[in-house]
């Protein structure tokens, strides 16, 4: 009984590797939402006993108001108007001429809270 030969490719023909074993996990397309499709891990891959924690607000965040919108690199972005900062960056911001700190019920009153 004859062995197969490998066909070795012609001269001048580009060719892949071969396809290796994937771990197991497979990807399958699903609907996200408008009829956008997305790919995900399997419904029965993922693991529902996980225990996930909360994301943590910023514990230290200032008002600041800003009278016009600037970037500034290495801080961040400020717009027009009031903006929610962690201190840090207030802390830089209140250095220019065009920020100052928001009270909360100048806040409140922007937005209709109170």
């Amino acid at each position: 009984m004859a062995t197969k030969k490998k066909a070795q490719p012609k001269e001048g023909i580009v060719s892949s590797p071969e396809r290796k074993a994937t771990s197991g996990k497979k990807t399958v397309k699903k609907t996200v939402s408008n009829e956008i499709i997305g790919s995900s891990i399997p419904e029965q891959a993922i693991d529902l006993n996980v225990q996930t924690k909360p994301a943590k607000a910023e514990k230290e965040t200032v008002a600041i108001h800003s009278t016009k919108n600037v970037v500034w690199e290495g801080v961040g972005k400020v717009e027009k108007g009031y903006n929610i900062v962690k201190k840090a960056e207030a802390d830089h911001w209140l250095t220019r001429n065009h920020v100052r700190l928001a009270t909360p019920e100048e806040v409140a009153r922007e937005y209709g809270v109170k």
